[in-house]
């Protein structure tokens, strides 16, 4: 491979990354989503609720060919929790990722840019990544079941996992969410809350 054809192959696995990721979160308009409001001090925000089954914890989808109302995904394990399946698919995509752009600062192919945009690029994940840990603990601290922050360029996701016994979040508890992501992330990136219940 030549000196740009790594950061070309390493920009090519981040954009499947991150299409595979926005068609698996399903921006489809059957899909269950609230808008919430914005005012001058509040930031807008939007939850999306995706029923999950308790057992398995994935997702519930509806079957509109047959009769039957509501048609259970395959899952992994009955103790896996939606959340937890796609901490580790983006575990591994960071990983992989990871490596390459590692790769691309150990080559002796590559030239001094592109080491320098490879570096740059790790640095910023592996900030995101701090940012991402130190949310998760003060949004779960609130009392969520379990909770994943995902960075994606300027778009940052909350999924809240929410215990049998917890109500959807009101108005100002999204906007108090939105407002956490948006302190930790000085760079003003819009925010999308996702609410897994259990039922």
């Amino acid at each position: 491979m030549n000196k740009n054809s790594y950061v070309t192959a390493a920009l090519f696995v981040v954009f499947v990354l991150l299409t595979v990721f926005y068609i698996s979160i399903g921006d489809s308009k059957d899909s269950t989503t609230n808008k919430v409001g914005s005012t001058s001090t509040l930031p807008q925000a939007n939850l999306e609720i995706n029923p999950t089954d308790a057992q398995s914890g994935s997702e519930l989808v509806s079957n509109q060919e047959s009769g039957d109302d509501e048609t259970e995904t395959a899952g992994t394990s009955s103790e896996v929790s939606a959340i937890q399946v796609q901490r580790t698919e983006a575990a591994k995509a960071k990983s992989q990722l990871q490596a390459d752009l590692t790769a691309i600062i150990a080559s002796k192919d590559a030239d001094a840019e592109e080491k320098s945009e490879a570096k740059d690029n790790l640095e910023k994940i592996n900030k995101d990544a701090q940012h991402e840990s130190i949310l998760e603990s003060m949004i779960k601290a609130k009392g969520y079941s379990d909770v994943l922050v995902r960075v994606n360029e300027e778009t940052v996701q909350v999924h809240l996992q929410l215990s049998e016994s917890q109500s959807e979040p009101t108005l100002e508890q999204t906007n108090e969410i939105i407002m956490m992501v948006k302190t930790e992330f000085t760079t003003d990136p819009d925010v999308l809350v996702q609410l897994t219940p259990i039922n």
